[in-house]
């Protein structure tokens, strides 16, 4: 990058949403982009499909307002989430409860607004039931599935050996455990992977999925609602990353959801993206406050960090952390760059954004901007470590 270019975002100056925001650090997120993703994303994917997204990616309420009228649900996975979804103007019934350890308040809540829960085990099935009793209510129950099929291409998986849904050894019991306690059956959810790139690792995943419910469904004589694919698309961050090939995956999910309505002619597909639809469409901007030199590695020290962008300097996804794609803003323009390293302000060693990367030299007072920040940002950090401020969050 040419050291007197001046970095955009969403049409406006970097500056300009720092004086907007008041302070450093701060995340913005352009809702236009975030638009436009969902509409591409929609274009490739049957016109049946329920395109849905997670709230946990960015639960920010003003962009959730947004989200209300793009998606057809949302995925939850606390009172929390479905307070915020609510509060948002998601119906009850366009929301889907999922995770290992609901609370009976979560399934109270699910119960009284209507929510499909996806029980991840059979004792959860019997608390669900034991929760409608109580309010004299029905309970739509799909179950989440934890197929024994090995993804490949990501280190961020939720099936095989993890806690996540119901072993399908155990799916005959759980549908069982249903028709005992008289639960409306919901259908069926998967999700068993994130951060996928490689559209043959999705499509074989939606395939082996797919071909495991609907044999399921025809084994216990039921009618198949709802098939939940999951999430769990990826996008790149790092210099040799591709982009995921959603066309490809649009085309392979036509065929399954042909065969699903050949089978059952209500049944519809949903996925539920969220990273996919928000991390691009976000960046985070902190403020260099110090440079200094240690044996040799030249260090920038900003003033935000782990405590509001952990997934920015841990990279839990990944199987080795990598920079996410940054810029720099100079109050003096300057035409030489230098290798840095960049670390935030906290006591610990793992807050580190960058290692040895080349930007533009930077003083204090400089901004800079870490993009591929609209998802996992405030809400997955710790934000309150140490004790320094929360950062603001713009939605464009």
């Amino acid at each position: 990058m040419s050291a007197r270019a001046a970095p955009q975002f969403g049409g406006h100056g970097i500056e300009d949403l720092a004086r907007r925001a008041g302070s450093t650090p701060f995340f913005t997120l352009d809702g236009e982009a975030v638009y436009r993703r969902i509409r591409d994303l929609r274009s490739v994917l049957p016109e049946r499909a329920l395109l849905c997204y997670a709230i946990k990616a960015n639960p920010l309420p003003a962009l959730l307002e947004r989200m209300n009228a793009l998606v057809d649900g949302a995925d939850v996975s606390s009172v929390g989430e479905i307070e915020c979804a609510l509060s948002a103007g998601f119906a009850g019934h366009r929301l889907g409860l999922t995770g290992p350890g609901k609370t009976d308040a979560a399934l109270a809540l699910a119960v009284r607004a209507g929510v499909r829960i996806c029980a991840e085990s059979v004792g959860e099935i019997t608390r669900i039931a034991d929760a409608a009793e109580r309010q004299g209510r029905p309970a739509r129950v799909a179950l989440r599935v934890n197929p024994d099929f090995p993804v490949t291409g990501t280190r961020v998986r939720m099936n095989g050996d993890s806690v996540f849904g119901i072993d399908c050894a155990q799916i005959p019991i759980a549908l069982k455990a249903l028709r005992t306690r008289q639960l409306e059956f919901g259908g069926f959810h998967y999700h068993c992977a994130s951060r996928m790139l490689q559209a043959d690792t999705v499509n074989a995943l939606h395939a082996h999925c797919t071909a495991h419910a609907l044999q399921t469904a025809d084994t216990a004589g039921l009618a198949l609602p709802w098939l939940n694919l999951g999430g769990g698309f990826g996008i790149p961050a790092v210099e040799g990353e591709a982009a995921l090939d959603v066309a490809s995956v649009g085309r392979h999910l036509q065929s399954l959801d042909e065969r699903l309505r050949a089978l059952h002619p209500d049944g519809r597909i949903a996925l539920e993206p969220g990273r996919y639809l928000v991390g691009e469409a976000g960046i985070y901007v902190c403020r260099i406050v110090e440079r200094k030199t240690v044996r040799g590695r030249v260090w920038l020290v900003v003033d935000g960090g782990a405590h509001h962008h952990l997934h920015a300097t841990l990279q839990p996804d990944r199987e080795q952390p990598a920079n996410l794609p940054m810029q720099l803003v100079q109050r003096t323009p300057a035409d030489d760059s230098e290798c840095v390293s960049i670390a935030g302000p906290l006591c610990a060693p793992f807050d580190v954004l960058a290692r040895d990367i080349v930007l533009p030299r930077a003083q204090p007072g400089d901004l800079l901007v870490v993009r591929q920040s609209g998802a996992y940002g405030a809400s997955a950090s710790p934000t309150a470590f140490l004790g320094h401020p929360s950062a603001a969050e713009l939605l464009l």
